[in-house]
C-alpha cells in the first residue's frame, strides 16, 4: 500500500488502536472483579483479547512497514508466552498465582503501551504528515492512569468476592 493510501486512514488506525488499549485495559479492571471460580476462564478470555489485539497492531504494522517490527513482535511474543504459561494454573483456581498475575498485567501491558505502541503511534503521526498532527489519539499516560486507578482499587482490597485480593506467598512461580 502507498504512503498515498494510507495517510487518510492513519487518524483512524490510531484511533482503533487507543480504543484496543482501553478495552484490554477496562478488561483487566473487569477481572479483577471477577468471582474465583470464573477468573481462570475470565483470564482465559482476556489473554484471547490480548492476543488478537496484538494480531490486528501486528497487521498494521506490516501495511505501513514499521521500522522495528521484529522488536514489536517480539515484545507481544515474550507477554503471551508468560500470560499462557500462567493460563492453566489460573483456570485450576490458583488464587494466590492470581494475586501475582494481577499485580503485573497493568504493568506488563502499560510498560508495553507506553514504549512500543507509543513509537508505533508516532511512526503513524509521521507517516500521515503535518495534516492531522493532533489526531484523535488520547494520551498512553491517560490510559495508563485508569489502569492504575485499578490496580490501586485492587491493591487495597476492594476487588468484590474475588478471593484475589492481595496475599503473601513465597515459592517460586510455575
Amino acid at each position: 500500500m502507498s504512503e498515498a493510501d494510507l495517510s487518510p486512514r492513519i487518524p483512524a488506525l490510531l484511533a482503533a488502536m487507543d480504543a484496543e488499549h482501553r478495552h484490554v485495559l477496562d478488561g483487566v479492571a473487569a477481572l479483577m472483579l471477577v468471582p474465583q471460580e470464573r477468573f481462570g476462564a475470565a483470564y482465559g478470555a482476556l489473554v484471547d483479547e490480548i492476543e488478537e489485539g496484538f494480531r490486528q497492531e501486528e497487521l498494521m504494522m506490516d501495511e505501513i512497514d514499521y521500522p522495528t517490527l521484529k522488536a514489536h513482535r517480539r515484545d507481544h511474543a515474550e507477554l503471551l508466552a508468560l500470560l499462557h504459561r500462567l493460563r492453566p494454573y489460573l483456570e485450576e483456581g490458583n488464587a494466590p498465582l492470581a494475586d501475582i498475575v494481577m499485580g503485573m498485567i497493568p504493568h506488563m501491558l502499560i510498560r508495553h503501551m507506553s514504549a512500543m505502541d507509543q513509537e508505533l503511534a508516532l511512526a503513524l503521526r509521521q507517516q500521515e504528515g503535518p495534516t492531522v498532527a493532533g489526531a484523535e489519539v488520547a494520551n498512553v499516560a491517560e490510559v495508563a492512569e485508569a489502569a492504575e486507578g485499578a490496580q490501586a482499587s485492587s491493591a487495597a482490597g476492594q476487588s468484590v468476592d474475588a478471593g484475589c485480593g492481595p496475599r503473601m506467598i513465597s515459592g517460586p512461580l510455575p
